[in-house]
């Protein structure tokens, strides 16, 4: 996962802890919590990013359509290895540009766009073998855990700030055992990497959520955090799909 700290402080603005879309300089001063702002106009920036998120899962939505109805990467195509490819590219770009709202919405929106192109062919193929009740049921887990994590950082009064370093070796780990996954032909061994995965993906949802109420509300972090959120949103997602395509998910299905 990526970090972004960096940035300029406040100041001495005397409007410090709101943000103020209309101010100048390189800063927007420092929002904190989830309480709304007492100024007029005013966005926090965890409302900010919610709202970021949420565009990028429509955007997610839209992609996918374009990807298994509009033909551009179907099942059939063989055109994944480049559109993964292109969603590498702009997450990077979309990181680089934050700060700069037109371009970096621009590349922010396309990312958004792009992931659900590339995940068109996996639903595509799921849905030609009559399991669409996979993804519903992929997605509504996803969901679930999504309202109980954002629900349960808002509301504790633990701090999880410590937990960036272990996750990150977590998520090390869950990669070179998916590495080892190439090699070993093991259900039950993938079952157990989707679901590492899984745990490594909510708690930093858990992580990232709690670190929004908290940070400054500079030029360009809603955008890094939505773009953060989202991506352990997505990562959950898949590894969710997965665990429940290995074990043939619900319905009559079940084994």
């Amino acid at each position: 996962m990526f970090n972004f700290n960096s940035g300029p402080g406040g100041g001495g603005n005397p409007n410090r802890g709101f943000y103020n879309p209309f101010g100048g300089g390189s800063g927007y001063g420092e929002t904190r919590g989830w309480v709304n702002p007492t100024l007029a106009g005013a966005i926090s920036l965890p409302e900010r990013v919610m709202g970021l998120t949420c565009l990028l899962v429509a955007c997610a939505i839209g992609g996918v359509w374009l990807g298994a109805v509009g033909g551009l990467n179907t099942y059939w195509g063989g055109t994944e290895l480049l559109w993964f490819i292109a969603m590498f590219v702009l997450v990077m770009a979309t990181q680089a540009l934050a700060g700069r709202p037109g371009i970096g919405m621009i590349t922010f929106v396309a990312f958004g766009v792009v992931t659900g192109i590339v995940i068109a062919p996996l639903l595509q193929a799921i849905a030609a073998n009559n399991q669409q009740y996979i993804v519903y049921e992929a997605l509504a887990a996803t969901a679930a855990t999504t309202g109980a994590v954002t629900l349960y950082a808002r509301t504790t009064s633990r701090d999880f700030s410590r937990l960036g370093g272990w996750l990150s070796a977590g998520l090390i780990g869950v990669v070179v055992a998916m590495v080892i996954g190439i090699f070993v032909h093991s259900t039950g061994f993938q079952i157990l990497i989707s679901a590492a995965a899984c745990v490594i993906f909510s708690l930093f949802l858990l992580y990232d959520i709690q670190r929004v109420t908290a940070m400054a509300n500079f030029q360009g972090s809603a955008i890094r955090m939505a773009l953060r959120i989202y991506l352990d949103i997505f990562n959950l997602f898949l590894n969710l799909l997965s665990i429940l395509m290995l074990t043939q998910g619900g319905g009559g299905n079940r084994r």
